[in-house]
């Protein structure tokens, strides 16, 4: 239906921006503000706020934008889709989970290059919308993750916490988190749930771009630690230190990345 509108209003009423303004590597999140990234940049570009609002600045020489796509699959879908009219490449993808993983703990980092669906947006982006794709796996793209990956670890062992390799599950519904759906996730082989990872895979392969996945844990479920109750100030202490730490990770990666 949008295939005749020119990719330079499509860029405009989403971003505020102009195609030129947005770089071959985007950082986007629904959770991060642009204030931890901006602070870390050499210098900014241009700052743009349309349905979303971003940045585009220099670091280590390099021009990268950052993106705040907003929380859900839905809003962060679509932030992904709008950037297939930029000449964009790379989407480093970064959010907060829950861990399903014995082995994760607060302030531990997550990197997912697969997720599985668990939300709606995906289904409309298939090449069938009328087959469900619930439970199927999206996949993101493994070179990435890599250097997400190798960017993280000496960070995250001077904060005293993990990092893993693994896989995430994208939910539509926070209060959907139960034991029927964390059985299925466990049975999936799932790592942890968040709400946008599978969302974000699914469209950046329909606008044939690369994409990964860093998550911090926010909260463990299973342990009785939730969002809601449980948590101790040394866990949501631990959580942030690695939170505020993640803007660095991700302009490094992106910095370094040549793909």
């Amino acid at each position: 239906m949008y295939e005749s509108i020119e990719k330079e209003i499509m860029i405009e009423k989403h971003f505020g921006c102009s195609i030129n303004d947005i770089a071959r590597n985007v950082i986007i999140s629904p959770v991060w503000p642009l204030s931890g990234f901006i602070e870390r940049a050499e210098s900014i570009v241009k700052e743009f706020k349309g349905w979303y609002k971003g940045v585009t600045l220099i670091y280590k020489e390099k021009p990268i934008t950052v993106i705040s796509s907003g929380i859900g699959a839905p809003m962060t879908g679509d932030c992904v889709i709008a950037l297939g009219y930029s000449d964009c490449k790379n989407i480093f993808f970064s959010g907060s989970a829950g861990a399903i993983n014995n082995k994760l703990n607060f302030g531990d980092i997550l990197i997912c290059s697969n997720a599985v669906i668990g939300e709606g947006f995906s289904r409309y982006h298939m090449e069938d919308m009328q087959r469900d794709c619930f439970g199927q796996t999206a996949l993101g793209c493994d070179e990435l993750a890599q250097v997400l990956f190798q960017q993280s670890v000496p960070i995250a062992h001077s904060l005293g916490v993990a990092v893993h390799r693994g896989k995430i599950f994208s939910t539509d519904s926070i209060l959907g988190e139960n034991k029927k759906s964390f059985n299925f996730m466990i049975q999936k082989g799932c790592d942890g749930v968040e709400m946008e990872v599978s969302a974000v895979f699914t469209a950046a392969e329909a606008i044939g771009r690369n994409a990964a996945a860093l998550i911090t844990i926010s909260d463990l479920p299973l342990k009785h630690r939730s969002l809601f109750h449980g948590t101790e100030e040394d866990d949501e202490k631990c959580y942030k230190n690695t939170a505020k730490m993640l803007p660095r990770i991700l302009l490094e990666a992106a910095a370094l990345n040549d793909m």
